[in-house]
């Protein structure tokens, strides 16, 4: 019976690397098990309300901008309203999409809208894994997206700008696997438009490009960092002119090494890990991480080094209340965990002591050459 796994980079590895790197990933799912559970951990569904908070503070800014206000105006208010700190230029989220859905007849537009976005982006991404790993890749990676898209249907929470991008990121990937260079580039620099916290993503894209020498595209994605550097400048303009003497500051720093424990939660925002204990986002964060790197092909790179550089970002930025980051990387992380099982299965395969009629074959081959 053919196996209808496909063959990733682990189907050639000589044994003991395979059982290297099969001891490694055994090492990591145990650390970040122990990690989920221990006193460092920030879980979220089993954590008390907060209360009101960004949502409540995006659909304000929208009610608002729908009774006639501009979009600075509206921040302005609520965010003096309900405490947050304003000195600092990036308190304050850039226009997009908030203003769109305020301009909108109807919030349920804007609902509409992302949700139409998200659902394009989960066909497009089935097309994509299924013509690199076959049917059981796609059908797993659209399990996994539809758990990172249920937010999308859910409450308010589609004013949240970082839900945006994170379905922009997989549809600018899938677009580019597609060989549509230029509709992937607008995808990708849209999702920073949206969320400044895309800048990683537009800098790896284009990194990338340059590295395999892909001019056309690196020069698309240059206009887009530079179209976005015009239209943040701009907006500090319109902060400025909102900001008031004695304006209150961020009191802590940005940088706060969560480390591990703070990727796992955000690694929780996944509609189907929500309902879930935090030890099951810390076994699928490396699942997930392994099959990125099991990914063969120029559009797999990009999925994974997107996806480690957010990792690693989130090891060292962020803090407790900015686990709603991990929206930002959720599509992403179902790309990986889609090639979790042929990664696994390549890795045992590989793992094997080779039979001792394939170890003495290439010599009985020699020995009879030289006779």
């Amino acid at each position: 019976m053919n196996n209808p796994l496909p063959e990733t980079s682990f189907s050639r590895l000589r044994p003991w690397t395979a059982r290297l790197i099969l001891a490694a990933v055994l090492l990591s799912l145990v650390t970040a098990v122990g990690v989920s559970l221990s006193r460092f951990a920030k879980g979220y569904a089993d954590k008390p309300s907060r209360g009101p908070g960004d949502v409540a503070l995006y659909r304000a800014e929208v009610d608002r901008i729908q009774a006639g206000e501009s979009y600075y105006a509206a921040a302005s208010t609520e965010l003096r309203a309900r405490g947050y700190p304003t000195k600092s230029v990036f308190n304050w989220r850039t226009p997009l999409p908030i203003w769109l859905i305020g301009v909108m007849p109807d919030p349920v537009f804007g609902k509409a809208l992302l949700c139409g976005l998200a659902l394009l982006t989960v066909v497009l991404a089935f097309d994509w894994l299924g013509r690199e790993g076959g049917t059981w890749v796609a059908v797993a990676g659209v399990l996994s997206l539809c758990g990172a898209m249920l937010p999308c249907f859910l409450g308010n929470l589609f004013v949240m700008p970082v839900l945006w991008s994170g379905f922009l990121f997989v549809l600018s990937l899938a677009l580019l696997a597609a060989n549509r260079t230029g509709w992937g580039v607008a995808a990708g620099s849209l999702a920073l438009f949206l969320r400044d916290l895309a800048g990683p993503f537009v800098v790896v894209m284009l990194l990338l490009a340059l590295c395999r020498r892909r001019y056309r595209e690196a020069a698309y994605w240059t206009v887009g960092l530079f179209g976005y550097g015009l239209f943040f400048l701009w907006h500090i303009v319109q902060v400025h002119a909102m900001q008031t003497p004695g304006a209150r500051a961020q009191e802590d720093s940005w940088v706060q090494l969560g480390g591990l424990a703070f990727v796992i939660s955000t690694t929780q925002l996944n509609g189907w890990l929500l309902v879930l204990p935090q030890w099951v986002a810390a076994l699928y964060l490396p699942l997930a991480l392994l099959g990125f790197a099991s990914w063969k092909g120029a559009a797999g790179e990009r999925a994974a080094i997107a996806a480690a550089a957010y990792v690693l970002l989130f090891g060292f930025v962020g803090q407790d209340f900015n686990q709603y980051w991990g929206s930002l990387i959720a599509p992403l992380l179902c790309l990986g965990f889609a090639w979790t099982a042929p990664a696994l299965h390549d890795l045992v395969r590989a793992s094997r002591n080779q039979s001792l009629g394939s170890v003495a074959a290439p010599v009985v081959d020699a020995v009879a050459t030289g006779a």
